[in-house]
């Protein structure tokens, strides 16, 4: 079992799910269902110069016969009308868990599989093209694994095309340092689809503090390195940003990343930083500038969302859209899309309700922007067969919560008035607002109503007295659309 589909079972079985609820009323739409033979545990998608999309699945496909019952996962293109198409299954022998496809310059799709592509069925996984009707898969490398110095082995996904005509990714172990209990410490590689060759360029060793197990998607910046994240090792006790030229020379710790704990792999945004997600406690997404400095454009809280795992995407309008695989404005709670300005205000876009499994539920991939100007998604689990969906949403459907107003700070053990503001006038009967303030110095009613006709309604804000000051952020949604505004209470 992969462990995105084992994490999203688990999370799945903590949440107690599959109860049928209501639907919601924004502009999400799930495009396709898969349902085991196309394969289960989506984890990505892109969209090629055809104009489709194509992505991977993590399971499914032959379940019988290839790591029963879940299977070795499979390769997938759509159009933008939901037209699906099944391009590839795989085994053993060819690889597992595939994650990850880029289009390269010949327009084949290349890929990763994390696992397997030796005649034995095992190994350290495989690079891979294919074209974009399905035909001549070829593999292109098979690791050997980190057991046998110096390959690589799991390579991750999110290869890049660099400028050079080369793919540039990463192995989670292998290369030339290991240890007793590691099987390497992790690689960068590059690949050349002209000649097929594969060179290491870089191995990650736990001695210098410049990270180990590199992980997740890699860019290449405006300044012509290549730029990506290992999850722990770093000197300051975390992950690290590192970057390094496509000869190998130059290699550099950009920013050590302390406590976090990144999977994704960095951005870089329009304004030349860098953005990246991790998951200790309930997440974050932090920014370094050229210049290495850490700060955090947000931390989550749960009520806006949960865990992770994936690179946030910036789009024409400046903001960053990513999704977390928990957490939300609905409960129970499925994950969420957000978006985020860089200096750190969030809009919930749509919560993922477990209780609507259909939807699907557990997010888990980078957002793309289509061509229509929409977003493009998928998520591990839930849609009509319950194995995951492809998923559609409009950015700019924010909802209908304008703004949620509060005084910047209040006394403990006083109270004080909130507000809530609609894009435009409450519908007969009025539109109720739910409000949340999770659980610390204040408390909010849990619904406050506009009535029909207005745009503003006023809540009450109560605070207990408190010996420490407190920052408390109050939410304000409707059908799991919302936004935030931040109190601070003074002992």
């Amino acid at each position: 079992m992969t462990l995105a589909f084992s994490r999203a079972m688990a999370i799945a079985g903590a949440l107690g799910l599959l109860v049928i609820g209501a639907a919601h009323a924004d502009s999400f739409k799930v495009l396709h269902n898969f349902g085991g033979k196309d394969g289960l545990a989506p984890t990505g998608i892109i969209q090629a110069s055809d104009g489709k999309l194509y992505g991977a699945t993590t399971s499914g496909g032959a379940v019988n016969n290839c790591l029963p019952p879940d299977g070795c996962g499979t390769l997938f293109g759509m159009d933008l009308s939901g037209q699906f198409q099944t391009l590839h299954v795989f085994h053993k022998t060819d690889g597992f868990y595939p994650s990850g496809l880029v289009e390269g310059p010949n327009g084949k799709l290349y890929g990763a599989a994390r696992e397997g592509g030796q005649k034995s069925g095992g190994g350290g996984g495989v690079l891979f093209s294919i074209s974009p009707t399905g035909a001549d898969f070829k593999i292109h490398h098979r690791f050997v694994g980190g057991s046998d110095c110096c390959d690589g082995a799991r390579p991750q996904p999110g290869m890049v095309l660099a400028a050079d005509g080369k793919f540039y990714g990463t192995s989670e172990f292998g290369g030339d340092f290991r240890d007793v209990d590691h099987p390497g410490f992790g690689t960068v590689f590059r690949f050349d689809p002209a000649t097929n060759k594969i060179t290491y360029i870089h191995s990650f060793q736990l001695a210098d503090g410049n990270g180990i197990f590199p992980n997740g998607y890699l860019l290449q910046a405006k300044d012509g390195f290549i730029y990506g994240t290992t999850r722990e090792g770093g000197s300051a006790g975390g992950g690290t940003l590192w970057k390094i030229k496509g000869d190998g020379s130059g290699f550099q710790v950009l920013a050590q990343l302390p406590n976090l704990e990144t999977h994704s792999g960095p951005i870089q945004g329009a304004d030349g930083s860098f953005y990246g997600t991790d998951d200790i406690g309930y997440g974050s997404v932090y920014k370094v500038d050229v210049a290495g400095n850490l700060s955090f454009v947000n931390r989550f809280d749960s009520a806006d969302g949960k865990g992770l795992f994936y690179p946030v995407t910036q789009i024409s309008d400046g903001f960053l859209y990513g999704t977390t695989e928990e957490g939300g404005l609905l409960d129970p709670q499925g994950g969420d899309i957000f978006r985020l300005s860089t200096e750190g205000k969030i809009r919930i876009l749509h919560s993922f309700d477990t209780d609507v499994p259909q939807e699907g539920f557990i997010p888990n991939a980078k957002l793309i922007q289509g061509t229509d100007g929409k977003l493009y998604g998928t998520t591990a689990l839930g849609g009509k067969k319950r194995l995951g969906t492809i998923f559609r949403f409009d950015a700019k459907d924010v909802g209908p919560v304008k703004t949620v107003s509060a005084p910047k700070e209040m006394q403990s053990g006083t109270s004080t008035r909130g507000k809530v503001t609609l894009f435009k006038p409450a519908p007969q009967g009025g539109t109720v607002v739910n409000l949340n303030a999770g659980f610390g110095a204040i408390t909010v009613p849990a619904t406050v109503t506009v009535p029909a006709g207005e745009t503003t309604a006023k809540f009450k804000i109560d605070s207990m007295k408190i010996g420490a000051q407190a920052t408390i952020r109050i939410y304000g949604s409707v059908n799991g659309q919302g936004l935030r505004t931040v109190v601070i209470v003074n002992p």
